[in-house]
């Protein structure tokens, strides 16, 4: 790559600015920092267009390795990455056609590697940053698509984390905010250019000087969703005067998780509901997930199915071992694992649990499923299930298949303050958990942070399953046939327990 412009942009003391250097690459590359564009760029009110974009429809996923901050910050976090993760989903929850996420893990830093990176760095991959840049975003482009986008932090820059007017040093430079930098500077990532630089006098993130600006505001949004359209909100559902009942079904349901020890076992609930009992194969999987690349998978899960009342009903460890080997082989179910767990029954209608263990206490990943195996009128009602809610792999994933001609409708729901109340009393919950609700191609049908606050908060209160805390989330969908997945995480990366359920609407 051969960089044929550069230009540096200093300020006086008390302000606080970035560099502009644009590059001209050989392989489309383009530099963006905060700070004077020397390139031509597509103007609109309110906002600028850079002239390239991500694909419609595309997952962006950073790797996010700012570290540990090795101090307590203003706003009380400890690691820059926990700190800075707000950012994706300020942007994220404005578009469409986009989707931004994150993993914290340790990139390299290069260029033209295929990974989004977020880094400090002393260098623009060997070039300076010059005096008065916060940040640079480095992006690659095919054409007009956006191929991957590297966001840089000086490390010679001070950084903290607060909200509110800049704060200054008393060197009388700015403090950058870390979290409003890598809002700016994923903009850039977007597509977007600085809206000032192109003698626009509005109030924006996206402007080429930092302010007071913390949050994105209505022109940067417009610009976003000139390039990747709105969201369209999940309109409430009408209610029928007298319903028919449904025909479609849950066939299965089951979680991923990373299964503990003590309470942070894995703890998976059930309902059969209807007049006939119905006979369900109940598996824990562990080295399987191992297999299709799941880090740390629990190496011999054990597994135990609870009545209502906390009897134990069966229980397994090596499906191969128990008496039920031959039914499970002949299911179509059978684990592809010795070390795996299953169990076959016949139950009637009622509540039902399965705990998942790892044998000797051993700890890891693990999958909890439970399939149907008959076609009688009953039919499984609910899916609820409790554990460690951690990063990254081991966040929380629920999983549920719909059969039937007709869709079905259901409400989703992720719980965690509330399980530090009785009758769970439990220690360690985690304090603020998001739910997503995604199709069988991965594709985001609806997500949700705080229940009480979407577009679907008086459907969700008069379905009588709305969540006793403020800070835990829901979704009511209606769904077609097919499989789907919920995934629940903790904001700015917390972890503790946490519960997600999934409650039949229908009647």
């Amino acid at each position: 790559m051969v960089i044929v412009g550069f230009t540096l942009f200093r300020v006086p003391r008390r302000y606080c600015v970035s560099k502009r250097a644009f590059a001209r690459l050989q392989s489309l590359s383009i530099l963006i920092v905060w700070g004077i564009f020397l390139a031509v760029s597509r103007r609109v009110s309110g906002y600028a267009l850079e002239g390239q974009h991500w694909p419609a429809g595309t997952l962006v996923t950073f790797q996010m390795g700012l570290g540990s901050a090795g101090r307590t910050l203003i706003d009380g976090n400890t690691s820059w990455d926990t700190a800075a993760a707000p950012a994706l989903t300020a942007w994220d929850h404005v578009m469409a056609r986009l989707q931004y996420t994150g993993n914290v893990a340790s990139p390299p830093v290069s260029s033209g590697d295929g990974v989004n990176a977020i880094v400090f760095s002393n260098t623009v991959f060997g070039q300076k940053f010059g005096t008065g840049t916060l940040a640079v975003t480095y992006w690659r482009s095919s054409g007009s698509n956006i191929v991957e986008a590297d966001v840089l932090f000086n490390r010679n820059q001070q950084f903290d984390s607060y909200r509110g007017p800049l704060r200054f040093g008393t060197n009388g430079w700015c403090i950058g905010d870390i979290r409003r930098v890598l809002i700016h500077e994923l903009g850039h990532a977007l597509g977007l250019d600085h809206p000032d630089d192109h003698g626009q006098h509005v109030d924006a993130i996206m402007n080429s000087v930092i302010s007071n600006r913390e949050t994105l505001s209505a022109d940067d949004i417009s610009g976003a969703q000139s390039l990747y359209l709105a969201p369209t909100p999940t309109p409430t559902p009408t209610p029928t005067p007298t319903p028919s009942p449904s025909t479609s079904h849950f066939a299965n349901i089951s979680t991923r998780m990373d299964v503990g020890t003590g309470n942070n076992v894995m703890i998976a609930g059930f309902i059969v509901s209807g007049s006939q009992s119905k006979t369900v194969i109940v598996r824990a999987l562990g080295p399987t997930l191992g297999s299709y690349g799941v880090a740390n998978a629990l190496s011999d899960p054990m597994l135990e199915l609870h009545d209502s009342s906390g009897a134990t009903i069966a229980m397994n460890d090596d499906w191969q071992s128990g008496s039920q080997a031959s039914q499970i082989s002949s299911s179509g179910y059978a684990p592809t694992n010795s070390n795996e767990s299953a169990l076959i029954a016949t139950l009637a209608a009622g509540a039902y649990t399965a705990i998942v263990r790892g044998y000797n206490n051993s700890t890891g990943v693990a999958l909890v499923e439970v399939y149907e195996l008959d076609s009688l009128s009953a039919r499984l009602s609910n899916i609820s299930t409790r554990g460690q809610v951690g990063t990254n792999q081991n966040v929380l994933i629920g999983g549920l298949i719909i059969n039937g001609s007709t869709a079905k409708k259901l409400i989703v729901r992720a719980i965690g303050p509330s399980l530090a109340s009785p009758p769970f009393s439990l220690s360690g919950t985690l304090s603020n958990p998001t739910l997503e609700l995604h199709d069988s191609s991965g594709n985001l049908l609806a997500s949700n942070d705080d229940w009480g606050s979407g577009t679907q908060a008086a459907a969700i209160s008069a379905s009588g399953y709305q969540p006793s805390n403020a800070k835990e989330s829901a979704i009511i969908a209606t769904l077609a046939s097919g499989s789907y997945t919920a995934i629940v995480r903790g904001v700015n990366d917390g972890t503790g327990i946490a519960l997600v359920d999934a409650y039949d609407l229908d009647p």
